[in-house]
């Protein structure tokens, strides 16, 4: 099989059909016919010699052909958007772009509120998506194109990733300020002693809190298990659970903040983005309006 024989605006179907899994919406996103998306999709299956897509329940289901080459094409997709970007002259105020973004709730608490203040006056067609993304999704979904920017722990490390450190906070403890046990201070018996709030995306399995209590041959009493730090704090009003957060979580609360009992390593924060983008206009424009958003 030769590339030039084919017509490359077949892979962008290819792609599309893969991420929609419906040739009608392969279609409205695409912005063309549903028979010329069959078209498309029959030279496609001409070329390889395979159905690539099987329908199933309604739904057009790759074929392990396709599931073996998606990844690769979606990275030579994604490379040459890079390319016809990374030398346009980029102007915030007449930019659609929409740019995504990895975070959790507490990033998009901190970022979302100063970022969209930051679009709305300078590059007001701008738009911003954001969700989580595993990281153990993370490589596949910044190489698919999925993905623009990730706000994380630096433990993702790939040389197609570049990352930048953007802030630093520490650990600390919340308690209702009418505990019945616990006021201004917190030992690590009372710590040890008292129901705890673990956050966390995951359905098992413990934090680095309780890593490192592991590693002083202890475990807390978690129980309640919940997703959003912000949810949590007014559980902890209304209750004698203790939750352990960082610091910057805890501005504008009613609630005790305690010391830690035990030594902690700082938390760290870097942002994340596919190396290839390093030159995208763009790209660098959104990346000086996050870094402003940490120095300020």
């Amino acid at each position: 099989m030769q590339l030039s024989k084919i017509d490359m605006n077949l892979f962008i179907v290819l792609d599309t059909i893969y991420s929609e899994r419906k040739l009608t919406k392969a279609a409205e996103v695409l912005h063309i016919t549903q028979p010329a998306v069959s078209n498309a999709l029959a030279r496609l299956r001409g070329h390889f010699n395979d159905e690539l897509f099987v329908r199933q329940s309604g739904q057009m289901v790759p074929t392990p052909l396709t599931e073996n080459i998606i990844e690769r094409v979606r990275e030579a997709l994604a490379s040459l958007q890079s390319s016809l970007n990374e030398h346009d002259a980029f102007d915030p105020q007449q930019s659609n772009r929409t740019f995504r973004f990895s975070m959790n709730d507490t990033s998009e608490a901190y970022v979302l509120p100063r970022l969209m203040e930051v679009i709305e006056s300078e590059a007001p067609n701008i738009n911003i998506e954001s969700y989580t993304i595993p990281r153990a999704d993370m490589v596949r979904a910044f190489s698919a194109g999925e993905l623009d920017f990730a706000l994380d722990v630096p433990i993702i490390n790939h040389s197609d990733l570049v990352n930048t450190p953007l802030t630093t906070d520490r650990y600390v403890c919340v308690a209702r300020s009418e505990h019945p046990r616990i006021a201004s201070t917190l030992s690590l018996d009372q710590y040890m002693s008292e129901a705890h709030i673990h956050v966390s995306s995951r359905r098992k399995g413990g934090g680095q809190i309780d890593a490192y209590l592991g590693r002083l041959g202890l475990q807390r009493n978690i129980k309640l298990r919940i997703q959003h730090s912000r949810a949590a704090r007014p559980i902890v009003a209304k209750t004698d659970m203790l939750l352990t957060i960082p610091e910057s979580l805890t501005r504008g609360t009613n609630l005790q903040v305690l010391e830690l009992p035990f030594a902690i390593p700082m938390l760290d924060w870097h942002l994340y983005w596919a190396g290839r983008h390093e030159s995208d206009r763009a790209h660098q424009w959104m990346r000086e309006r996050i870094f402003d958003i940490f120095r300020e």
